[in-house]
């Protein structure tokens, strides 16, 4: 499989896309699958997006790097594809990092996994791929961390994710792994010139016990860091796969580490593997894959060609040694066309909804007009908030509740044409869904008078924003 033939098959295929559900200011393919975003990082005055991509099917597959840049996250522009498996030790390329050489501000080095399965034997190497001009890499012709390295640490066969920082002379690299009983964990590896890695350390914690721990993330604010990780088959959890952060002190260098927080980065039914960026503007910003692995494919079994989706960016800040998360500003330019919320208003599948602070109890249905039993429900009863997909028609969704208890609430809600993106107070819980109704209008039935403001988006302008 070359990136030339993976490029040729989505320039001929792409129009047999259904666009009924794509959304509107959201990363998705162009065409077939996605999961992952891969290699988050500003470069050259663009936000780089890379992601997991099967550019052949609409369902998971030998994995390549998609790759689009926007300069506002708001709107996307599909660049070629990046990454795909055309080396002889590696039958997909997994997720990972990128990273700004520290002496050539005009390399990027984005870091994989080099995934081998062939007639049962999987193996998990780690690559390195450059490139100058921000379209075509150039990868190692050997893997820069390869299984001699993990072998003593953690198994060969889940060994991936890897995440680039540099610190104090030395580039850094993580890994999510898990042992022989079961516990994940996460390697730590490091290099001076990017050539010869060594291993460092290995962060392990029992909470990770019996999960495989993957698509690590770290950031250093002022005063706390964050540790972001995602765990797969957690059985602990009614959902199998979820999202974490800790929050405390992580010296790499020095290997020691305090945990002092520990939480679910989002409460919702779809939200998985984020990763983080640092713009020009030093803000932190965090996109997850806007889906869950278990769920049904919607789209690809409606076969519309195409699945997966990324959410919408979110400025990550700490405040009270709280992780606090919340729309990035730009998507306040694309707002419109305001009203004050209304019962049975209805509106166009493209929102930015706020609710003003409430004590007072209530529900929000957002229906099909014509068709009212079918609908996505929020509210907010005995100080939880919570949201309920059960009377959906199409892919029907569990309740699902806060975490935390509420004297009182406002609301942040982004709603585009496949899914829900809502922020709690300010940013302190998160739920994120994909919901699917055929009408292009939502009717919003409310069983309180809630202060609120509607604003209508209109994005416009960009081919992968159809």
């Amino acid at each position: 499989m070359t990136i030339s033939q993976a490029n040729q098959y989505v320039e001929k295929n792409k129009h047999k896309v259904n666009t009924m559900y794509r959304l509107m200011f959201h990363a998705m393919p162009e065409l077939g699958w996605m999961n992952d975003p891969n290699g988050l990082v500003f470069y050259r005055g663009e936000y780089h997006i890379f992601y997991q991509h099967h550019p052949y099917d609409s369902v998971w597959g030998p994995m390549h790097w998609g790759h689009m840049v926007s300069k506002d996250l708001v709107r996307f522009t599909y660049l070629p594809i990046a990454l795909a498996p055309d080396q002889e030790d590696e039958t997909g390329c997994f997720s990972g990092g990128a990273i700004v050489d520290q002496k050539d501000k005009d390399q990027l080095h984005v870091f994989y996994t080099k995934h081998f399965d062939k007639n049962g034997l999987i193996i998990e190497r780690q690559g390195l791929a450059t490139t100058t001009d921000g379209i075509h890499f150039e990868k190692n012709s050997k893997p820069i961390i390869d299984v001699d390295l993990i072998a003593p640490h953690g198994l060969i066969q889940d060994a991936r994710d890897p995440f680039p920082f540099y610190e104090n002379g030395f580039y850094y690299v993580i890994l999510g792994s898990k042992d022989e009983h079961n516990q994940g964990k996460f390697l730590i590896f490091r290099s001076k010139d990017l050539k010869t890695f060594t291993f460092h350390d290995a962060l392990i914690d029992p909470i990770m016990k019996n999960s495989m721990a993957e698509c690590p993330d770290l950031v250093k604010f002022e005063h706390d860091d964050v540790f972001l990780f995602s765990r797969i088959d957690f059985t602990k959890q009614k959902n199998r796969n979820i999202s974490e952060y800790f929050i405390g002190r992580f010296d790499i260098e020095n290997k020691k580490y305090k945990y002092e927080y520990q939480g679910l980065i989002d409460s919702g039914h779809h939200f998985y593997a984020p990763q983080t960026l640092k713009d020009d503007q030093n803000r932190v910003i965090m996109i997850g894959w806007m889906e869950i692995w278990g769920d049904p494919n919607v789209t690809h079994d409606l076969g519309h060609e195409w699945q997966g989706a990324l959410t919408f960016p979110r400025e990550l800040k700490i405040v009270d040694h709280q992780l606090l998360q919340y729309p990035i500003e730009e998507i306040i330019s694309y707002r419109k066309a305001s009203r004050k919320l209304e019962k049975g208003i209805i509106l166009e599948k493209c929102l930015d909804l706020e609710i003003e602070d409430t004590d007072t109890h209530f529900s929000i249905k957002f229906s099909d007009p014509k068709d009212q039993e079918n609908y996505f429900e929020i509210g907010y009863e005995d100080k939880k908030f919570y949201i309920d997909g059960n009377q959906l028609k199409s892919n029907a969704l569990s309740r699902k509740e806060s975490r935390n208890s509420y004297d009182s609430i406002k609301l942040r809600i982004l709603i585009d044409t496949s899914s829900f993106e809502i922020f709690i107070n300010d940013g302190i819980e998160a739920f994120t869904s994909r919901v699917y109704m055929e009408s292009i209008h939502f009717m919003i039935v409310t069983n309180q008078n809630l202060k609120g403001t509607v604003h209508q988006l209109v994005i416009g302008g960009d081919e992968s924003n159809v």
